[in-house]
């Protein structure tokens, strides 16, 4: 019994063994797959072959519209503010010479009134004594004295004919007198307030019915017949902007179209950002333009002759950007930037014809193998042309 167990066993080790050489016999004979070859990815890039002419600057700023002309209507009198047909009211449009408001002082008006009064009686005292002493100049001086009126401005005084007419006059203090009421009237004058401008009102500092004194702000207007669009303008770019130039300006939406011109240019650079405000007149239009509207403003500037534009981001390091040679070697140049744009460069140095890199390149490196992505575009088009016309051969037969 023992002796056929291990008969038993001895084959069915045996089978075992025998699998196992087999199996690995097998396996030798198997051919290996041959391996793969790692061949690097091409890169392909956007290229632009540098060509030069005479590039034509812009500045592009926005800013708000203000009015040229602004003024702060500040009483040079003392009385009460009474209103007129213009309301003292924000937003209140007004004509030129409208009368916009009357501070009234009863007081000051008697006092006037008084005055002239005396001067009446003075003249009719003098009266007499010209009739007798100068009979010829008695009638003008008599008709002077008749067209004197309480509520009227006093007229001007008659001719003096002689340096004796003139010295009794002055002994009877008939000039110094004409003159004070003259000087009276004249301050009269300020109680009355007229618009310098076609305007409107933009602030009310003091209501109708106020008291006011000398040196009170009442109310500030602008002038809305001539508004301006100031722009910053930074510091480096403000070589390219001339007076008198004209300038384009729009909505942000560019909806709204007006024309401008230049009219001043600052000359102090705002610390906090950096720029420079430029004054552009705004050229009436087919819309209405309002102060406090916040515009865009396209300036032409100089021309930069010999020179080419290309994308910002293509520029690295400053002044540095990398261009393609013959043997698909990706190499760095530097360029001489003449303005900078929001989006682009005005830039000149590389040789005419060059293939400049258009894009930003990542993790690229001087040297580096790459290749056009124009000739690509070629390649494919030509290796979709040849397909095509070998299926119509393919079809024809």
């Amino acid at each position: 019994m023992n002796k056929r167990r291990l008969t038993i066993l001895a084959v069915a080790l045996g089978i075992i063994v025998g699998a196992y050489f087999l199996m690995g016999l097998l396996a030798s004979m198997k051919e290996e797959p041959p391996k793969k070859v790692q061949v690097e990815p091409k890169k392909f890039v956007k290229t632009q072959p540098v060509q030069y002419s005479d590039t034509q600057t812009e500045i592009v700023a926005f800013g708000r519209v203000e009015s040229a002309q602004q003024l702060d209507l500040v009483s040079e009198v003392s009385g009460r503010i009474i209103s007129s047909k213009v309301p003292i009211k924000v937003g209140q449009n007004f004509r030129k010479g409208a009368l916009l408001f009357t501070i009234d002082d009863p007081e000051e008006r008697l006092k006037l009134k008084s005055s002239k009064s005396n001067f009446l009686k003075l003249l009719a005292s003098i009266l007499p004594d010209f009739k007798i002493d100068y009979p010829q100049s008695y009638n003008q001086w008599y008709e002077y004295f008749k067209s004197v009126e309480l509520d009227q401005p006093l007229p001007d005084l008659p001719q003096v004919n002689s340096d004796a007419e003139k010295t009794y006059l002055a002994t009877r203090d008939v000039f110094s007198t004409y003159y004070t009421i003259k000087s009276t009237e004249a301050r009269h004058q300020k109680f009355n307030l007229y618009a310098p401008y076609n305007g409107s009102i933009t602030e009310v500092f003091q209501e109708v019915g106020s008291v006011v004194s000398n040196g009170m702000r009442i109310a500030r207007i602008i002038k809305t017949d001539h508004l301006e669009l100031k722009v910053p303008v930074e510091a480096n770019n403000i070589k390219w902007v001339r007076t008198g130039s004209k300038a384009f300006i729009s909505t942000e939406d560019a909806s709204q179209q007006w024309e401008g011109r230049i009219v001043r240019i600052g000359d102090v650079v705002n610390q906090n950002t950096q720029s420079i405000d430029v004054f552009i007149a705004i050229i009436s239009g087919k819309y209405p333009i309002f102060d406090g509207l916040y515009l865009k403003a396209t300036v032409p500037g100089s021309t930069v002759k010999e020179s080419m534009v290309m994308p910002r981001n293509a520029v690295f390091n400053g002044n540095q950007v990398y261009v393609i040679e013959q043997d698909s070697i990706l190499k760095v140049k530097e360029v001489d930037i003449h303005k900078i744009n929001q989006e682009t460069i005005v830039f000149s140095g590389l040789e005419p014809g060059a293939d400049l890199v258009w894009e930003p390149l990542i993790n690229a490196y001087n040297n580096m193998k790459a290749f056009k992505l124009l000739d690509a575009e070629k390649n494919e088009s030509m290796q979709t042309v040849n397909l095509k016309e070998e299926e119509n051969e393919q079809a024809m037969k």
